[in-house]
């Protein structure tokens, strides 16, 4: 967490409450969907896609 603690400074969340719910979420999908892959699909497109890819990308998913 420590390496991230200057982004408390912006937005509307802490860090810590940032990890946790990443955390929530990929152990909420590991248990309904044993074989998904989308958080970590999701989270790794931050890095390498612009933001309305992501977004698409976690909204389609959920509507198909």
């Amino acid at each position: 967490m420590e390496p991230f603690k200057e982004l408390d400074k912006v937005g509307e969340f802490s860090v810590e409450f940032m990890l946790v719910v990443t955390e929530l979420m990929a152990i909420q999908e590991k248990t309904n969907y044993p074989r998904g892959s989308l958080t970590e699909s999701l989270y790794r497109d931050f890095d390498t896609k612009d933001r309305f890819s992501v977004i698409q990308k976690a909204v389609l998913k959920r509507l198909s």
